[in-house]
C-alpha cells in the first residue's frame, strides 16, 4: 500500500449457477434421450441385425438420415475425447483418422460382402453398421442421461470430457459447451440470459468490485479515513 492507495488481487469468479442448464435445458435433453431410446429399439426390435441385413432397408428414407446422424455424432465424439486427452490441435487429425478408418472398415466389409456371398449389402456391411447405430445410439443415451444429471451445457458429447477433467482432478468450466447439431447450445444461452436478467441478485456483476468492498470493510479504520494536514511549530 503506497501513496493511500489499495491494491486488491482480483480474485477468480465461481461458477455461477448459470452455468449449468436449467430446466429447460434439461428437458430438452429427456426428449433427445427418448427419441435416442425409441430409435434404438427400432432397429433392434424388428428382427435386429438379421432384419437389418434385408435390401429393403436401404430403401428407407429413416435408415439413411439415422446413419448420417450418426456418423455426425461420431465425428464430434473423436473430436471431443481427443481434446480432451491431446489438446484441440490433434483433435482434427484425429477427426480425419477416425473417418478413413470407418470409411476403409465399410469398404472392406462391402468387398467381402459381394466376394463371398454376391452382395454388397448383408453380411458382414449391414452387421457393421447396425452395430455401429447401435453402438452410437447407446452412447447418446448414457451422454444424454448424465448430462441431465450433472447440467452439462452444449452437446451431450460435451459431458466426456467433463468427466475426464473430474477424473484427473481439474477444474471444468461449465460455462462454454460444444454446440450441438439439434442447437441444445442455443437452447441453454437463452435459458442462462433469462434467468441471469429476472435474477440479476443471484451474483454481483462485477466480482473484482465485490472484493475491493470486501477488502475496505476488513480494513483498519485508519487507512480509510483521510489523514489531516499536519502544521508544524513555526
Amino acid at each position: 500500500m503506497s501513496g493511500g492507495a489499495m491494491r486488491v488481487t482480483p480474485t477468480p469468479a465461481p461458477l455461477r449457477a448459470t452455468d449449468r442448464t436449467g430446466p429447460l435445458g434439461r428437458l430438452a435433453r429427456l426428449a433427445l434421450a427418448t427419441v435416442a431410446a425409441l430409435s434404438l429399439a427400432s432397429i433392434v426390435d424388428q428382427g435386429g441385425v438379421v432384419g437389418f441385413r434385408n435390401p429393403s432397408v436401404l430403401t428407407e428414407p429413416s435408415v439413411w438420415f439415422l446413419d448420417a446422424v450418426m456418423l455426425v455424432a461420431f465425428v464430434y465424439l473423436v473430436g471431443q475425447l481427443a481434446a480432451a486427452q491431446w489438446g484441440r490441435a490433434a483433435a482434427r487429425r484425429w477427426q480425419f483418422g477416425a473417418v478413413i478408418g470407418l470409411g476403409i472398415a465399410l469398404a472392406v466389409a462391402a468387398l467381402m460382402g459381394w466376394a463371398f456371398f454376391g452382395a454388397v449389402w448383408g453380411f458382414p456391411l449391414a452387421d457393421l453398421v447396425w452395430a455401429f447405430d447401435v453402438l452410437m445410439l447407446s452412447e447418446t443415451m448414457v451422454a444424454v442421461l448424465l448430462a441431465i444429471a450433472l447440467g452439462t451445457p452444449g452437446c451431450e458429447i460435451g459431458v466426456w470430457p467433463e468427466l475426464i477433467a473430474r477424473a484427473r482432478g481439474k477444474r471444468f468450466a461449465p460455462s462454454v459447451g460444444p454446440a450441438c447439431i439439434v442447437g441444445l447450445h442455443l437452447l441453454d444461452s437463452w435459458e442462462a440470459r433469462h434467468r441471469w436478467r429476472t435474477r440479476p441478485d443471484e451474483e454481483p456483476a462485477h466480482p473484482v468490485e465485490a472484493n475491493v468492498d470486501e477488502a475496505r470493510a476488513v480494513a483498519p479504520q485508519e487507512t480509510l479515513r483521510p489523514t489531516q494536514p499536519r502544521i508544524g511549530r513555526q
